[in-house]
């Protein structure tokens, strides 16, 4: 069997997207019929999608939809560290917001620790 161009090994290989769909599956305790049944898909339709490396992005919307899990997230823990991420992004901007606020704990607890007299 041949590999199709997008499925060949890279430099950054993409993860194999049904296992990721099984292991939330497994997680939440959802079987392959009952994610069949909540996609309106077969089950063979739904083994073939577990069976594969990628999976259009429809189907991977379909399938976080139904498992009411977000894999497009998920997927940026593999993205390459060089890659810079979408600066509009709502997610960047909550990850930017959370580290600024840890920024500034840990400022407060620097102040603190001073007054009390208190060293690291």
């Amino acid at each position: 069997m041949s590999l199709r161009k997008y499925q060949e090994k890279s430099n950054s290989p993409h993860p194999h997207i049904g296992e990721m769909v099984r292991k939330v599956m497994v997680k939440r305790g959802v079987s392959q019929a009952e994610l069949a049944r909540k996609m309106n898909v077969t089950s063979s339709s739904m083994a073939q999608y577990l069976q594969n490396s990628s999976l259009q992005f429809g189907i991977l919307w379909n399938l976080g939809i139904a498992l009411e899990h977000d894999f497009l997230t998920e997927l940026l823990n593999y993205y390459p560290a060089t890659i810079s991420l979408n600066e509009k992004s709502k997610l960047v901007s909550e990850l930017r917001d959370k580290t600024m606020t840890i920024t500034d704990l840990e400022k407060k607890i620097k102040i603190y620790k001073s007054a009390l007299g208190i060293r690291d």
